[in-house]
């Protein structure tokens, strides 16, 4: 992934659902250009956002030995603009069992919902030397950066214990 729109995980349930944030910040390139004098988070971007916590779920629920790749977007709907200084709050959980991942994706700001869809995938595996074991690996590391347990089993006094590298 070159441009990353998830910033934390908040909680996972492999196999079943996963929530995270997406901090929309004032000075993301996006809103030089989408729209001058009235910043708007594109809604390719929000889609985007969901695509990439699905194949974070798709990647932990198969422990990285699988990836999804997207086959289908239904159902996208963005009920209002999502602004600079929004935190969007994203939730996909999946409809099916089996080998099928259609996944049902909202995310709202400040529990209002401004935006949903459905995507279907299927899975690849990640065979050594593929892309998909490249994206594999890309995803186990975004994930063990963005799980707040990450930050909890810092050491103290280590750089990652405290904001700041400090310990409070």
């Amino acid at each position: 992934m070159r441009f990353v729109f998830v910033d934390r995980i908040v909680g996972a349930d492999p196999g079943r659902r996963i929530e995270t944030l997406k901090n929309v910040s004032a000075n993301e390139d996006v809103f030089a250009d989408h729209f001058p004098g009235y910043p708007v988070f594109p809604g390719a971007l929000v889609v985007e956002s969901f695509a990439q916590a699905c194949q974070l779920l798709i990647a932990m629920s198969h422990d990285f030995a699988e990836i999804g790749r997207l086959e289908r977007l239904s159902r996208v709907a963005f009920a209002r603009p999502i602004r600079p200084g929004d935190q969007l709050r994203i939730r996909c959980e999946r409809r099916t069992g089996g080998d099928a991942w259609a996944l049902d994706a909202t995310a709202t700001v400040d529990g209002v919902r401004v935006a949903a869809a459905v995507l279907e995938y299927t899975l690849e595996r990640s065979a050594p030397g593929t892309g998909a074991a490249r994206q594999a690996e890309r995803l186990r590391v975004l994930q063990r950066e963005l799980e707040p347990a990450s930050l909890a089993l810092a050491p103290r006094g280590s750089a990652a214990a405290a904001p700041g590298g400090v310990d409070e």
